[in-house]
């Protein structure tokens, strides 16, 4: 029987090495197509196809304040250019691309992590 779920071991964001929540449950997705399929009036179908970026969402990193990981974060989201990530889930396979951080860079105090979102042209497995 295949593993098809369950922790993510390894997590990289910009080339550094984070530790992720235990019981993460990351939505990641690959990059390629939307469809929107609708009825034309002689009841033929017409679809429209949009690219769509790949990338994960709410990733849970825990923060190292003696590495600075949140200024890290926020420097890379600063900078608007995507960087080397990769999530690898515990049934061994990796996805990676090229990600732009979107959205807020946050630390929570209580437990001590932020949540990424990051988003490119490519994420696929490797």
């Amino acid at each position: 029987m295949t593993v098809r779920g369950g922790e993510i071991v390894q997590a990289i964001v910009f080339g550094r090495v984070f530790e992720v929540k235990k019981d993460a449950n990351v939505t990641f997705r690959m990059a390629g197509y939307t469809n929107e399929t609708e009825p034309t009036g002689s009841g033929g179908l017409h679809t429209k196809q949009s690219v769509k970026l790949g990338g994960f969402d709410s990733l849970p990193l825990s923060l190292d304040p003696d590495r600075d990981d949140l200024e890290f974060l926020q420097e890379c989201a600063d900078s608007g250019e995507p960087g080397n990530c990769s999530i690898t889930i515990v049934n061994g396979v990796t996805y990676a691309g090229q990600l732009v951080i979107e959205g807020e860079v946050d630390a929570a105090s209580g437990d001590g992590q932020a949540e990424i979102t990051a988003l490119g042209a490519t994420f696929e497995k490797v």
